[in-house]
């Protein structure tokens, strides 16, 4: 029989999935500037770097709050990673940190390529990513398809496959 999941545990397989998933690039609001050239308005700019900061230790790394979670156990539960999924490809409902990580935190993720997380962090996400990619190849590819639009798949792909 399935326990109910602590807050924490949830979230850490928000984050850990969403790091597999590879995706969420949400569509930031332009403005046009004088030029033509099309940048992200300032105060988006400034929202974005606050709420992602929220993430984001004194180190400079992630913060290490969910790091001891055990990420296996978490992705055996299917019906929780494909909520997931379906959240961050916009097909499903997302939890009130769902939202969160998806509008601020993944977006950094896939432009960095997990470049601010700790070892520990680096791990879990590889962990999640060989697993999306082996068991549930048709959404990685769909979450690529969809959400790579900085061209990063290789780089993920090698990230992935890093031991």
């Amino acid at each position: 029989m399935n326990s109910p999941r602590s807050r924490p545990e949830i979230f850490s397989l928000l984050a850990v999935t969403a790091i597999a998933a590879v995706l969420v690039h949400q569509p930031a609001t332009v403005y046009c500037a004088a030029d033509g050239g099309i940048y992200p308005s300032q105060q988006q700019q400034q929202q974005e770097q606050q709420q992602a900061m929220m993430f984001t230790a004194p180190s400079g790394y992630y913060v290490s709050t969910y790091d001891h979670l055990d990420v296996g156990r978490l992705l055996r539960n299917q019906k929780v990673v494909s909520g997931f999924v379906k959240c961050f490809v916009n097909e499903g409902p997302c939890t009130p940190d769902g939202k969160l990580v998806k509008a601020y935190l993944l977006p950094e993720i896939i432009r960095t390529v997990c470049g601010k997380c700790t070892p520990r962090q680096k791990d879990m996400a590889r962990i999640v990513l060989r697993h999306i990619y082996t068991y549930r190849r048709a959404d990685f590819d769909k979450i690529i398809q969809i959400y790579d639009t900085d061209n990063k798949k290789n780089e993920i792909i090698n990230f992935m496959n890093q031991y």
